[in-house]
């Protein structure tokens, strides 16, 4: 039976990077919102950027490094994720730092006043995608761990009419599914075999934004649709126990891909002659979630499906932002943000089964940016710095095992302390002919 899932595509629920840390160097900067003026903003609301009239670029790096606080002498296995084992020790909660990159073009399709294309790519530098169930009930940050680690597209077309502008775009995920045949055999002389097929495409969902716009300010709203990028297989076979006896099976094999909340964005921007002022707020619905748990459900043979353990209680959130852009010099600009991130995740369920942790956090950063001609034209470029303060607390897990048996503990248990850090580090370069 181990052997179905070496061949199985298996993913937990994630989202995007621009989500979490900012779609450039400039909006991470300001506290994860849209920009005076980048063709970045093409995340946050396209509207804005059908008053350009010109075609723009950005191209950013991001380094991610997380900082959670370490887990030790908690429960690690016990019978509902090994067979007859039960062990204690460290669970790894620090994933690899990550460097991953954003590229934005907004050009006029036909003439600078007519419609804008809008193009994003988020994407790991050194992998196409990375992503992994992990352990179903030992603790994991599950919104970070892997959660961005993949391509995400988003694209859309923008037009302004006088002081108005509107977009219509869409963000892609992914749907999969396929099967596998194994045949495991343990006698001397008879091989294993198998067959794997699988296939894999496109879905999209909408977004579209509204601004409004004056010499002095800007006011935008935008909306995300729900993105669920799942995975369906089905795994079929038998299992030899002895040489002329087998356990068949059949499953039906689950999980989901990513995940992107629905998202309903308003945000303002102020401007003064050497200030700009940024605030915005988030509305996110968080009540599809799924946790990472890879679902087995049983077709057909004797061999048992999964359950699952983790109910997790999920609610909407809401994340208010604010920003500043002050111009120091001809050429140099400090920037700063700071917002607030609710967690989607009733901390008090981690009492019970299931470990899948998200505590809320503060976040602050600051940033540079600096300006120069080339060939006639704005080059901009700006570097950031953002700290994720992860709320501490202490998690106590009830008695018995996850199925209620008492002669074991729950994987977690007796309890751990959540939190710690996460930094980022943004730079980016943009520019406009």
């Amino acid at each position: 039976m181990q052997l179905i899932l070496l061949f199985l595509l298996s993913f937990s629920a994630h989202a995007s990077l621009p989500e979490l840390f900012g779609s450039s160097a400039g909006s991470v900067a300001i506290g994860n919102q849209a920009e005076k003026e980048s063709a970045a903003n093409n995340y946050y609301a396209g509207a804005i950027l059908g008053y350009s009239k010109s075609t723009q670029f950005s191209f950013n790096t991001f380094y991610i490094d997380t900082q959670f606080t370490p887990i030790k002498n908690v429960v690690t296995k016990n019978e509902t994720n090994s067979v007859n084992q039960s062990e204690s020790g460290k669970v790894e909660v620090n994933p690899t730092p990550t460097l991953m990159f954003g590229a934005h073009l907004s050009t006029p399709l036909f003439a600078p006043e007519g419609p804008k294309f809008n193009l994003s790519i988020f994407a790991p530098f050194d992998r196409l995608i990375e992503a992994d169930t992990g352990d179903p009930y030992q603790p994991s940050y599950a919104m970070y761990s892997n959660r961005f680690i993949r391509p995400n597209l988003s694209f859309g077309v923008a037009q302004s009419f006088d002081k108005w502008g509107f977009s219509l775009g869409a963000i892609t995920g992914l749907q999969s599914g396929g099967e596998t045949y194994l045949v495991t055999r343990t006698t001397n002389g008879n091989p294993s075999l198998g067959k794997v097929s699988y296939n894999a495409k496109p879905t999209v969902g909408a977004t579209a934004s509204i601004s409004y716009k004056t010499d002095k300010a800007l006011h935008y709203f935008a909306f995300q649709q729900e993105m669920k990028s799942k995975m369906e297989m089905r795994g079929t076979g038998e299992t030899e126990i002895a040489s002329n006896a087998s356990f068949p099976f059949d499953f039906k094999i689950r999980s989901l891909l990513f995940y992107d909340p629905m998202t309903f964005r308003l945000g303002t921007q102020y401007y003064q002659e050497s200030t700009n002022y940024f605030l915005s707020v988030e509305y996110q619905k968080w009540s599809s979630y799924e946790s990472s748990q890879l679902k087995l459900k049983k077709q057909g043979g004797t061999i048992n499906g999964s359950d699952n353990y983790e109910r997790l209680k999920l609610r909407d959130i809401v994340i208010p932002k604010i920003g500043f852009d002050k111009r120091m010099s001809e050429h140099w600009s400090l920037k700063a943000g700071y917002f607030y991130r609710q967690n989607p995740l009733k901390t008090k369920a981690l009492k019970h089964a299931g470990n899948t942790i998200d505590p809320e956090k503060h976040v602050t950063s600051i940033g540079t940016g600096y300006n120069f001609l080339a060939y006639g034209k704005t080059i901009n470029l700006d570097v950031a710095y953002q700290a994720h303060f992860l709320r501490n607390q202490k998690i106590t897990k009830t008695p018995n095992r996850e199925d209620g048996d008492p002669s074991q503990a729950k994987i977690g248990g007796p309890g751990y302390r959540i939190g710690g850090m996460i930094h980022v580090l943004s730079a980016g370069i943009s520019w406009m002919y």
